[in-house]
């Protein structure tokens, strides 16, 4: 094969602009701290990361279902203990008067108080979550209780609020993060309770006087352990919210280092190479411009 002048002149301008490309991917790697500049650099690497960064972005959503759930359940939980302070202050009013040194005078100043506490839990049924009624179920922008009346006539309107909503706390694992306004109030029996003890205290009423009164002190103390049973439920719901955003946070943590080992350089690496390019480079450039100033009449003279 003949070699000629131009020939070599093609192979070197092909070698010098190798060269060229590669200080340059180099200088780009150094100055953008990434290792993957296009996808063809590793196909491999670069789906990798295309799968890290949607787990991310799921994991991401994850994390924010569980601080929304988190936040929601920690409301659940205060509306309860005060539910149970106030069924705790009825029943001490119910006891105060159920004894013989009490009397018509006595039992309607306590009965004052009774229906303070009886609207104050429907006040706590009416909690609101953000824009929502937290206990509406699926009727979350309607007002789920109203309280009506009082003394022998006190009592409360409801939406009958039914419905829980469940939210995917992690791959595949839902949770039901909210109980709604019939499960607190009408299925523990709390509202009947307080409602029948604030009857019973008013000789309005056809349930007036002690037999009254004890049967609803036995109706607040079913209610009141209806209410720790739900503390419990709402206790275990946080553990587990708990637990599980401790390893959303490992596994996004892991999942950041996988990505960052796939597509961020090693500085001190990235610099190292970024030398050598230079010296092949001007390497490069020099055996050329020899190479290239050589002619016939060198060799002749």
């Amino acid at each position: 094969m003949r070699i000629t002048n131009s020939i070599i002149s093609r192979a070197q301008i092909a070698a010098i602009a190798n060269s060229m490309a590669n200080l340059d991917r180099a200088q780009t790697r150094v100055t953008t701290g990434k290792k993957l500049l296009a996808a063809s650099d590793d196909p491999t690497a670069a789906m990798q990361i295309m799968t890290s960064d949607t787990s991310l972005r799921a994991l991401d959503q994850y994390r924010t279902n569980v601080a929304r759930a988190t936040s929601r359940i920690g409301l659940e939980d205060s509306v309860l203990q005060q539910i149970g302070d106030l069924l705790t202050r009825a029943k001490e009013l119910g006891a105060q008067q159920i004894g013989s040194t009490a009397d018509q005078s006595t039992r309607a100043v306590a009965n004052s108080e009774l229906q303070q506490v009886f609207r104050e839990i429907v006040q706590l049924g009416n909690t609101k979550f953000g824009n929502e009624y937290m206990f509406g179920g699926d009727q979350s922008q309607t007002v789920p209780f109203t309280w009506t009346g009082s003394g022998a006539t006190l009592d409360y309107t409801t939406t009958n609020p039914a419905g829980t909503r469940s939210i995917e706390i992690n791959d595949g694992q839902t949770m039901a993060v909210a109980m709604d306004g019939s499960q607190l109030l009408l299925d523990t029996g709390i509202l009947d309770a307080v409602r029948a003890l604030s009857r019973a205290l008013d000789p309005a009423s056809t349930t007036y006087g002690t037999a009254g009164i004890g049967s609803a002190m036995n109706d607040i103390d079913t209610a009141f352990d209806a209410v720790q049973t739900l503390v419990g439920d709402v206790g275990a719901k946080g553990k587990q919210l708990d637990t599980t955003q401790t390893n959303l946070d490992a596994f996004k943590a892991n999942l950041q280092t996988f990505k960052s080992d796939l597509s961020e350089v090693d500085i001190e690496q990235a610099v190292t190479e970024l030398t050598q390019r230079q010296v092949a480079y001007q390497a490069a450039m020099l055996a050329t411009s020899k190479v290239m100033g050589l002619t016939l009449t060198d060799y002749l003279r």
